[in-house]
C-alpha cells in the first residue's frame, strides 16, 4: 500500500510539470466611453491596457519587461491603427464615419491595475439636424482573435441625458442601444446583463474558481482529532454522511458570499478602493494557503471564518472592473446587484456539478491521493506562480495557455 501510495504521489508530482502551462494575468479588460451628440457625432475615448497592446504589438522594443514613454509615443499611430478598426458603429443601418482630424496627443492614464493608452476620435453618423437619435448598433472586435476572455466594459451618455453601461467581448461583441427619449431605460435589461457579467466573470476567473476548489475538496472530509504535520493528509477522514458534507459546503459558501459581497459593495461605492496589485497578489496567496493547508494543516481556525477573510480579499477582486466605469450611485444599483447575483449563480453551478462527484469519491484511495493530493500540489504551484508574478509586477514566460 505505501508502495502505491508513492507512486500515487510521483504521478502528482509529475502533474506539476503542468504548471509550466500556467501563465497568471488579471483578466483583460478596456473601458471605452461614447458620448452622442445632437449633431450625429459620437466621442470615442477608449482606454486599452499597455500590457495588452505590448502583447500584441511587442511595443517593449528592448524585451526589458518594461514599457517606457519612449518606446510607446512612437508607435503612436500603430497603436491607433490597431485599436480603431476593432470597433465599428451604425446608426439605424448605416455606418458611422471617423472624422478627418489630426492625431489626438498621446496620452497615458493610470488605472488600478496599471497603465493605460488613451485612444480618442470623433465618428460622424448618419443623424439628419434636428432628429433625435433611435439607436445605436456597437459591434466590439478588441482581441477577439487572440484573447477570447477579453471585455470591453462600455459606458454611453446621450445628449438627452439617457446614459448606461454594458459588457462586450467574444461570447456578446453586439449590441444594440435603444433611447427611450425622457423615459429612463428599464432597470431590468441593465441587471440582467450585469447578471451575465458576474457568470462570465466566475467562468474566466481561474484564481477564484481554483480557490473553491480547493475548498470543494475537503469539504466531504474533517479532521475528527488533533491536526498532524506528517505524512502529509494526516487527519483527514470522509464525512459520514451527505447532510454532513452539504452543511460544510453551506458553511464555507456563505462566509464566501457574505464577505465578497460586503467588500464588493465598499469598493464599487469608493468607500474602500486598495490598489489592484496587491488585491491580487493577495488573491493568488488566497488559493496557495487554502491549497497547502488540503496537504499540512496550515490554518488552525474554523475554516469558515478563514474563507471570510479570504473572501473579503476576493471582493475587491470581484469589484475591480466596477471601480473604473465612473459611475455614480444611482448608476451602481443595477450593475452591483446584477454582477453580485451573477457571481453567486456561477459559484452555486460550480458546486451543483462538483459536489456530487467527490461525495461519491470521498472515500477511495483515489480521491485521497490523486484528486486531493494531487490536486492541491497542482493548484498550489499554479497559485505560486501567479504570486511572484504580482508581487514583482512580472511575467515568468514558462508557458502557453492563459490562465
Amino acid at each position: 500500500m505505501k508502495n502505491f501510495k508513492f507512486k500515487l504521489l510521483l504521478l502528482a508530482l509529475a502533474l506539476l510539470l503542468l504548471c509550466s502551462l500556467a501563465q497568471a494575468h488579471k483578466p483583460s479588460d478596456s473601458y471605452l466611453t461614447l458620448t452622442l451628440r445632437d449633431t450625429g457625432q459620437v466621442d470615442v475615448n477608449w482606454h486599452i491596457a499597455l500590457r495588452d497592446l505590448d502583447t500584441e504589438l511587442s511595443l517593449d522594443h528592448d524585451d526589458d519587461g518594461q514599457l517606457t514613454w519612449g518606446e510607446v509615443r512612437p508607435r503612436w499611430s500603430e497603436l491607433m491603427n490597431f485599436a480603431r478598426p476593432t470597433l465599428s458603429l451604425r446608426h439605424e443601418g448605416q455606418d458611422c464615419t471617423p472624422l478627418a482630424a489630426p492625431l489626438p496627443e498621446p496620452q497615458i492614464d493610470t488605472h488600478t491595475d496599471g497603465r493605460y493608452a488613451v485612444l480618442r476620435w470623433t465618428v460622424q453618423c448618419p443623424l439628419a439636424p434636428g432628429h433625435a437619435w433611435h439607436g445605436l448598433d456597437i459591434d466590439y472586435r478588441l482581441f477577439a482573435l487572440t484573447d477570447p476572455t477579453h471585455r470591453g466594459i462600455v459606458h454611453w451618455a446621450a445628449a438627452s441625458g439617457e446614459a448606461g453601461t454594458l459588457v462586450l467581448g467574444t461570447p456578446r461583441p453586439r449590441q444594440a442601444l435603444a433611447f427611450h427619449g425622457n423615459s429612463p431605460p428599464s432597470f431590468w435589461p441593465s441587471l440582467w446583463r450585469f447578471v451575465l457579467d458576474g457568470m462570465h466573470h466566475i467562468a474566466i476567473g481561474t484564481d477564484h474558481i481554483l480557490f473553491l476548489m480547493s475548498l470543494l475538496l475537503v469539504s466531504v472530509w474533517q479532521r475528527p482529532g488533533p491536526a498532524r504535520w506528517w505524512p502529509p493528509m494526516a487527519g483527514w477522514r470522509p464525512r459520514p454522511s451527505w447532510g454532513a458534507s452539504i452543511g460544510e459546503v453551506l458553511r464555507l459558501v456563505t462566509a464566501f458570499t457574505v464577505a465578497h459581497s460586503l467588500t464588493l459593495g465598499l469598493a464599487a461605492f469608493g468607500v474602500l478602493s486598495p490598489p489592484s496589485r496587491w488585491v491580487e497578489s493577495l488573491i493568488a496567496l488566497s488559493v496557495l494557503l487554502a491549497a497547502l493547508d488540503n496537504l499540512l494543516p496550515l490554518l488552525r481556525a474554523p475554516r469558515w471564518t478563514v474563507v471570510f477573510g479570504f473572501g473579503l480579499v476576493h471582493g475587491f477582486g470581484f469589484a475591480g472592473a466596477l471601480q473604473d466605469l465612473g459611475l455614480s450611485g444611482s448608476d451602481l444599483a443595477a450593475p452591483l446587484l446584477g454582477f453580485n447575483l451573477g457571481v453567486e449563480l456561477g459559484q452555486l453551478a460550480l458546486v451543483s456539478v462538483t459536489l456530487p462527484i467527490i461525495g461519491l469519491l470521498r472515500r477511495t484511495p483515489l480521491y485521497r491521493w490523486v484528486l486531493v493530493g494531487g490536486g492541491s500540489m497542482l493548484i498550489a504551484a499554479i497559485a505560486t506562480v501567479w504570486l511572484i508574478e504580482r508581487v514583482f509586477d512580472t511575467t515568468l514566460n514558462i508557458g502557453v495557455l492563459g490562465f
